[in-house]
């Protein structure tokens, strides 16, 4: 006889525990479908077993306690009623309330029918109240002639808050007490017992005090099916995917079948099938079918971009952020391994795990967002595929909510989760979580899921998958420190006012000591910072080489559209540039190359405007620029 191994492991569980306990609750993946051999007590080996698919945990139920020998099933909920079957020899079939009890309580002494015979005129009436039906398992469970099991579906229902009973359902739970109290065992068919099994949603929804310290109860966890029933399930179930007339390789799809099918449900598992069928997508494009179903699209972007862009992204990107060049290095790294599918080579198992993670840390202004627009322009062809989460706005205590959405019955169900919405209206993406030292700690638990697991399941139960984004963190921590007084004072040095600042590799390691202070100092939470790896990209200042770029790329673009606008002739030279670098911007360098904007707008932008002003000359004018007494003057 094949081993109970070939059960679902809840299954596996319950029989362990079936002739110890009394009730079960069952919670968890109780609505999935599942996989159960018919024939296991006909069979020896496991090869010559044969798998019936069941729709719901109710009816795996009926089936596994009449193959287990339970003469007496009965189902209840609260809106189909009761459904009972006897189970004699081969032969099963329904029979009502009045049948049962004149078949199993004949014999007993101190049974009264008085007992349930409310529950049997609500059955008459097809009016059956709660109330009745837990009296009718509770006598149940107390006979001596037949072995009986009684299933209550919905269990969750039975009270809106366990906690706090309201006064029609305390007498419901301590009928539910008595029961377990009450059930008889069987010592002539191998010390089996009756029992009653309850399917509820969540654990939490039972009263405390029937599962505490109880030892005639017990909670069993419904999960999703692990490796190996998910192997099982291949075995038993390859046959009905599309195959059309090429042979299926079915060796190397069993092989990665199990990894790129994690956390999914039998359900799930199912979809796949009905998938492949639907669109016509052969077994052997497993991952194809498997993509169409996490994202709803056939056609991968990281596999279809451009070459050319590929090829010459490194020059793109420098056009867009000056005086980065690690950054973009490690950037069109990431992009080139996923354009050729070889993010995950590094595994034994396919990954759910991001496509690349980078963290960008350094001083304001550097181009750390810019880069990361940059790359959504060049991957996807359009800045909006860059989602933008700025942390600061995430740093209270129900910040995760704001991410996943509330769970059910708490105010903002219905809206969902900020993050899990936006990953699921765009699966291939590049997620920005900006200053993420700013969130809240409890955030950093999601980070780290998303890192480790590439998913996240939302107040509604339903998972959204980063597998295919690119993930970017940017953190202004290590530009200051706290002093041995706990005052906050600068920690890298600009070379301001005439002195010598620190070079690129004294002010990386400045910067990157205070990041890993922060994550296992601070908070705590070393583990996180590992999970980034070596993707951590820190920002150089803006040098005076890349701060005369910027200045040439805004005044170029001002001079541009003065010329198209208003036909007017906005010239400079070399000499004004390096005049201008000199007096206005080279102090500034703190700010970034946002402070050089700012400075061309105080300097340039402003004073252009009141010249025209003063001039009264709006149009078709020539204006030079340059440097007197240290102003910009206009002439």
């Amino acid at each position: 006889m094949a081993t109970n191994k070939i059960f679902p492991r809840w299954l596996q569980e319950l029989k362990r525990f079936q002739a110890l306990k009394s009730e079960f609750f069952l919670y968890g993946n109780v609505y999935d479908c599942y996989y159960f051999p018919v024939n296991h007590k006909e069979v020896l080996e496991e090869q010559s077993l044969t798998y019936a698919k069941f729709n719901s945990t109710k009816e795996l139920l009926e089936q596994y306690l009449r193959s287990d020998g339970f003469e007496v099933v009965s189902y209840f909920d609260i809106i189909d009623g009761l459904i009972i079957t006897l189970n004699d020899g081969s032969e099963s079939k329904v029979i009502s309330a009045e049948e049962v009890v004149k078949l199993i309580f004949k014999d007993e002494k101190n049974f009264d029918v008085k007992d349930i015979q409310g529950y049997l005129n609500g059955a008459k009436a097809k009016s059956p109240k709660l109330d009745d039906a837990i009296g009718f398992f509770r006598a149940l469970v107390g006979n001596t002639t037949k072995l009986s099991a009684g299933i209550i579906n919905f269990a969750s229902r039975f009270t809106s808050n366990p906690n706090a009973l309201e006064d029609e359902a305390k007498p419901i739970f301590l009928k539910l007490l008595k029961a377990a109290q009450e059930s008889k065992v069987f010592t002539n068919k191998g010390e089996q017992r009756n029992i009653l099994i309850f399917i509820c949603d969540k654990l939490n929804d039972i009263p405390a005090w029937i599962l505490l310290e109880n030892p005639l109860t017990k909670g069993i966890e419904i999960q999703k099916p692990n490796r190996e029933e998910r192997i099982r399930f291949f075995e038993h179930r390859n046959k009905h995917f599309f195959t059309s007339d090429l042979e299926p390789n079915l060796p190397e799809v069993a092989k990665a079948f199990p990894d790129l099918t994690e956390n999914f449900t039998n359900r799930e598992l199912e979809n796949l099938i009905s998938i492949s069928k639907q669109e016509k997508l052969h077994i052997n494009r497993m991952k194809e079918i498997i993509d169409l179903y996490k994202y709803g699209v056939r056609e991968n972007p990281w596999e279809k971009i451009d070459p050319s862009k590929i090829e010459n992204a490194e020059q793109e990107l420098r056009k867009r952020v000056l005086g980065q060049e690690k950054a973009i290095k490690k950037a069109v790294e990431i992009i080139r391994r996923s354009n050729l599918g070889l993010d995950s080579i590094d595994k034994k198992r396919p990954s759910n795990r991001p496509k690349g993670v980078l963290f960008f840390a350094g001083p304001t202004g550097t181009g750390k967002t810019e880069l990361a627009k940059s790359l959504a322009e060049l991957i996807f062809s359009d800045e909006e595929a860059m989602i933008r989460f700025d942390m600061s706005e995430y740093n209270d205590s129900n910040s995760d909510v704001k991410l996943i959405g509330s769970p059910p019955g708490y105010v903002g169900y219905e809206e969902g989760g900020q993050l899990t919405d936006a990953i699921r209206k765009k699966p291939f993406s590049i997620i920005l979580f900006d200053e993420i030292e700013k969130a809240h700690p409890k955030i950093f638990d999601k980070f780290l899921q998303i890192l480790d697991d590439g998913r996240l399941t939302d107040g509604k139960g339903e998972t959204v998958y980063f597998s295919q984004s690119l993930i970017v963190f940017t953190s202004n921590l290590g530009i200051f420190k706290e002093d041995a007084n706990g005052e906050r004072v600068l920690n890298v040095s600009y070379g301001e006012a005439g002195k010598k600042g620190d070079s690129y590799e004294e002010m990386e390691e400045k910067i990157m000591n205070e990041i890993k202070n922060f994550f296992g100092r601070k908070l705590g939470r070393p583990e996180i910072f590992n999970r980034f790896g070596n993707n951590f990209i820190v920002f150089d200042f803006i040098r005076s080489e890349a701060a005369k770029k910027i200045v040439d790329i805004n005044l170029s673009i001002i001079r541009d559209n003065l010329g198209k606008l208003r036909n007017i002739n906005f010239e400079y030279d070399e000499l004004f540039v390096s005049e201008f670098l000199d007096k206005c911007v080279k102090m500034n360098l703190e700010n970034g190359g946002r402070g050089i904007v700012n400075k061309i707008e105080e300097h340039i932008k402003n004073g252009l405007t009141n010249f025209m002003f003063k001039t009264q000359k709006k149009k078709d004018f020539t204006v030079i620029l340059k440097v007197k007494d240290n102003q910009i003057i206009f002439e």
